[in-house]
């Protein structure tokens, strides 16, 4: 890992923090489903950028934590990140290639599938759904990932940590 480990920790603990206030602050009814993916972005970002150090333990734990302060039934976020942290895991060296909105078609299709679980998981716990309305999440994530992946690797830089091979 180029750049100290502490340093590292400590940038991919913020970020996931940031993600997960914008994750939970408040929108309007209307406009929730309009709402990025922000910590699945994340993760996604940094499972890509150092997938040696990439935990699914953290990720599970991650899970659990953000479907206690957002307050979806217990193991919908922890099956999400799981799932998606697999399939980067095993795509990572194939994105490192992709062009940005490559990447940007790559993290639609991911949140997609998370949003699938999430609905799965819902619709296990009595809400029913109607549409293709888990699309919106996918499709503002996968917008809002090129502007992401270039300020996230701008702090990357920034700070020295190099991409691990």
């Amino acid at each position: 890992m180029g750049g100290d480990r502490p340093v590292t920790y400590a940038l991919v603990l913020a970020t996931i923090l940031l993600a997960t206030l914008l994750d939970i602050y408040p929108l309007e009814f209307e406009h929730q489903i309009f709402r990025p993916q922000f910590v699945l972005l994340v993760a996604i970002y940094w499972i890509y950028v150092l997938p040696q150090s990439t935990s699914m333990t953290l990720l599970l734990i991650l899970g659990l934590l953000q479907d206690v302060i957002v307050g979806t039934p217990l193991g919908q976020h922890p099956l999400m990140l799981t799932l998606v942290g697999y399939l980067c895991l095993r795509s990572y060296r194939r994105m490192r290639h992709f062009a940005r909105w490559q990447e940007a078609l790559w993290v639609f299709v991911l949140v997609v599938l998370a949003q699938l679980v999430a609905y799965w998981v819902q619709s296990l716990a009595g809400r029913e759904f109607a549409g293709l309305e888990f699309m919106m999440p996918a499709l503002a994530s996968a917008s809002v990932w090129p502007m992401l992946a270039l300020i996230l690797d701008a702090v990357r830089r920034r700070y020295r940590i190099s991409r691990q091979i």
